[in-house]
C-alpha cells in the first residue's frame, strides 16, 4: 500500500510529465513580468512559478522552468490537503483484512498503471531574460476536480457492470477470470481519487458507494478462497514442496491434495558449490499452472540461491526457501497477468 509521501511523489511526477493546453508567447524583452515576483492568486485556482538557468538554449531552459513550476504547484496543493490525506487513502484502499495474495495482486496492478495526468493544466506564460528562463503554470481546481470525478464515475460504472455480468454460480477460477479486470479499474480509480482530493478546494476525496465496495469484497473473497494442488514433476521438486506449500499458505492460498481450482506442477534443480569456505546452493524451479481440467494457463521459471558458512545442507535450506518465495510471488502475478 502506498503512503501519503509516495502518493505525493507520484502526483508530482504526473504533473511534471503532463502536456499543457496552450502555447504561451515566449518573451525576451527586458521588462520582467510582475508574476515572477508577485505570483497570481485567485479563488479556486492554483499557480506555480519556476525558473532555470539557460545553459544550452532557451527551449531547454524553459522546459526545466515549466517542470519546476509544476512541482511548486504541487507543493502548494500538499499544504491544502492537510493530515487527513494519509488516513483517507488508507481507509479507501483497504476493504477488510487483506491477505498477502490480495496485496501482491493489487501492488502488481498499481505498478503497471500509467500515471494519471491533469487534462487542464496550462502553461500560462513564459519569460526568458538575463540568462534565466521563467514559467508560470495554472490549474483551475474546480474544473480539474469535475473532470476527475467524471472519470472516476465512468470507472465505477464499468466495474459494477462487470461484476453484474459475472455469475456467482460458476467456479471460483471462472469468477476471478471475469472479475480481475475490475480490480484494475478500481486501482485506476484510486489513483484518480488521490488527485481529486489533492486539487479539490475542500480536500474532499470521492467516496466509494456500496455497490463498488461489494465488488471489491467479492474479488477479495474469491482470491482468499482459491484452492491450489501441488504436484512435483521430478525428485528434486519434492524437496521444495514443504517450503513452497508454506509460502503459498502464508500468501493466503489454500493448499489441498485434490480438487484444486488451480494445479501447480513444479520441478526443481539444485546445484551445490563450495567457494572460499562458504557453501552455495543454486536452485532453479519451473512451474506450470493448470486449471481443474488440466488446461495449461501459464508457465514460468525462477532461480534462487542460498549461502551458508556452516554446511551445504543449510545453504540448501535457504536456497529452497528463497526459490519457494520467488515462485509464490510469480504465481500471484500470473493470476493477474497470464490467467485468462
Amino acid at each position: 500500500m502506498m503512503n501519503a509521501k509516495s502518493i505525493i511523489a507520484v502526483l508530482a511526477a504526473s504533473l511534471v510529465l503532463s502536456a499543457c493546453g496552450s502555447n504561451p508567447t515566449k518573451t525576451k524583452s527586458q521588462a520582467m513580468p510582475d508574476w515572477i515576483v508577485n505570483e497570481p492568486a485567485q479563488a479556486g485556482h492554483v499557480y506555480g512559478v519556476g525558473s532555470a538557468q539557460v545553459y544550452t538554449n532557451d527551449a531547454e531552459a524553459l522546459q526545466r522552468a515549466r517542470d519546476a513550476a509544476r512541482v511548486a504547484m504541487v507543493q502548494k496543493l500538499k499544504v491544502t490537503v492537510g493530515g487527513s490525506f494519509s488516513q483517507d487513502i488508507t481507509e479507501s484502499r483497504q476493504t477488510g483484512k487483506q491477505t498477502m495474495l490480495v496485496q501482491t495482486v493489487r501492488n502488481t496492478i498499481t505498478s503497471s498503471i500509467p500515471e494519471a495526468q491533469f487534462d487542464n493544466l496550462q502553461v500560462q506564460e513564459n519569460f526568458v531574460g538575463q540568462g534565466v528562463a521563467y514559467s508560470l503554470v495554472h490549474l483551475d481546481r474546480v474544473k480539474a476536480t469535475r473532470l476527475l470525478r467524471q472519470r472516476i464515475g465512468e470507472l465505477d460504472l464499468q466495474a459494477t457492470d462487470m461484476n453484474a455480468s459475472v455469475s456467482a454460480n460458476v467456479s471460483t477460477l471462472k469468477q476471478l477470470q471475469g472479475l480481475l479486470p475490475a480490480l484494475t479499474l478500481m486501482e485506476q480509480r484510486e489513483q484518480l481519487a488521490d488527485q481529486a482530493q489533492l486539487v479539490d478546494v475542500n480536500s474532499r476525496r470521492p467516496r466509494k458507494d456500496e455497490m463498488l465496495v461489494n465488488v471489491e469484497k467479492r474479488i477479495q473473497a474469491l482470491l482468499d478462497s482459491l484452492v491450489v494442488t501441488l504436484s512435483a514433476s521430478d525428485q528434486q521438486g519434492k524437496t521444495i514442496r514443504s517450503g513452497l506449500s508454506k509460502y503459498l499458505t502464508d500468501l493466503g492460498l489454500r493448499i489441498s491434495n485434490t480438487n484444486g481450482d488451480l494445479q501447480l506442477v513444479y520441478g526443481a534443480q539444485l546445484r551445490a558449490v563450495e567457494k572460499g569456505g562458504r557453501f552455495i546452493v543454486f536452485a532453479s524451479g519451473q512451474v506450470q499452472i493448470k486449471d481443474s481440467n488440466g488446461r495449461l494457463l501459464s508457465e514460468f521459471s525462477k532461480e534462487a540461491k542460498g549461502v551458508s558458512g556452516a554446511s551445504s545442507s543449510q545453504a540448501q535450506v535457504k536456497a529452497v526457501q528463497n526459490l519457494a518465495e520467488s515462485l509464490g510471488k510469480e504465481l500471484a502475478i500470473s493470476l493477474l497477468q497470464k490467467i485468462d
